[in-house]
């Protein structure tokens, strides 16, 4: 089967299932089938609504007829989607009916500050270490109230792979320091870092 005709079958597949999803649209805003883990740290996420560039969705969406057809964008939504490896479209993510939600793989309607719901849809293992901390970023605090930002706020969802990034400049030297004026990667030899007893008795006596 040729690539094109493989793309064919999973879009109608997505299609149909989509279709299914729209004849009981849910009211739900976390995905019931997920509840988290019992045992990881209690934690609050960092709202980011309101650095969304067209949220609300429903502000224009309310006005068009629902459109499940999978077609190019065009403005204000020109978004080249590199996610997935072409083999879903907007409507994997994005709520058709709800247009103010987002939508879980069960076809659930799951709000924006609940975006690490959809993204644990496909990344089980990378959401189970973000729920224990040892994937994502916390802010505010080490101690208390965990406040951790969203897989959003680090991965852009249509773009999510991190982009290289130039290391940020090493800090200023302490006020009232010099920089010690030698060759970092230099490695002395021990018995040069460390005197002889001669040598550190000569030193004591002057």
């Amino acid at each position: 089967m040729s690539a094109d005709k493989l793309l064919t079958l999973v879009a109608m597949v997505w299609l149909a299932g989509l279709s299914a999803s729209a004849q009981e649209p849910s009211t739900a805003t976390e995905s019931a089938g997920f509840s988290g883990y019992a045992d990881a740290p209690a934690f609050s996420v960092v709202p980011r609504k309101d650095e969304l560039e067209f949220y609300p969705c429903k502000q224009c969406h309310e006005f068009m007829q629902p459109d499940a057809t999978v077609r190019e964008l065009r403005s204000p939504h020109e978004i080249t989607l590199e996610h997935g490896a072409d083999r879903f479209w907007c409507l994997a993510c994005h709520h058709l009916e709800n247009r103010n939600a987002l939508r879980s793989a069960m076809g659930e309607a799951v709000d924006f500050e609940d975006a690490y719901l959809v993204c644990g849809g496909c990344h089980a293992n990378r959401q189970k270490d973000w729920y224990y901390g040892a994937h994502g970023k916390r802010v505010a605090n080490w101690r208390g109230q965990r406040q951790i930002y969203n897989c959003t706020h680090c991965h852009n969802a249509h773009k999510p792979g991190i982009e290289p990034r130039a290391p940020k400049p090493s800090p200023g030297v302490r006020a009232g320091l010099e920089r010690a004026d030698r060759d970092p990667h230099k490695k002395e030899k021990l018995w040069e870092r460390h005197p002889s007893q001669e040598q550190s008795a000569a030193s004591d006596e002057q």
